[in-house]
């Protein structure tokens, strides 16, 4: 490789090798930031604080794709679905009873990222809603009943302790 007149083995950083049978020379890149190039449009290593994106090199990775910081490369990054609806506003696994639940939607995964360590966005989440019913058809009528059932047994066991209490009472009374 000729380099302004002097031979080298390889060409220097920026600069790429242009070979011909009768040329062999050094030309420089004409990428910006590039460091090490391929021909004068493609770019094989990026100068540090650049990504490598398809031959080009950038601040900051395209739309769709993360950086790689150990390689400094732009990968693809996870590809997610649109959002579903809001599901059910829902508490303890029931859609009445309560005033406040919760609702969730969710997206499905549609492109694994290149790698595992490259997290994908949330595919799901959740706020709180407020429930269309407050009280669940026929729960308040077991409610009154079980209230009243425990009124009836509470007057039932005054009402004995009253007789043995009258009872003790007689038999102190003709004891004397």
């Amino acid at each position: 490789m000729r380099q302004f007149g002097e031979c080298l083995h390889s060409c220097p950083s920026g600069y790429y090798g242009l070979r011909a049978p009768e040329m062999n020379r050094c030309a420089r890149c004409k990428i910006d930031n590039c460091d090490t190039c391929f021909s004068k449009d493609f770019c094989t290593k990026c100068k540090a604080g650049s990504y490598l994106h398809k031959g080009r090199c950038f601040e900051e990775c395209p739309e769709a794709f993360v950086p790689l910081e150990e390689h400094m490369e732009c990968v693809e990054g996870c590809e997610v679905g649109p959002w579903s609806s809001w599901g059910t506003c829902i508490k303890n696994e029931k859609t009445c009873g309560y005033k406040w639940g919760l609702e969730t939607r969710r997206r499905q995964i549609v492109k694994k990222p290149a790698r595992d360590t490259i997290p994908c966005p949330t595919i799901a989440e959740s706020r709180r809603c407020k429930m269309e019913k407050r009280h669940c058809p026929g729960e308040r009528k077991q409610k009154a009943k079980v209230k009243g059932a425990g009124r009836r047994k509470k007057k039932r066991a005054r009402a004995k302790e009253r007789k043995q209490f009258v009872a003790l009472q007689t038999t102190e009374s003709t004891d004397l």
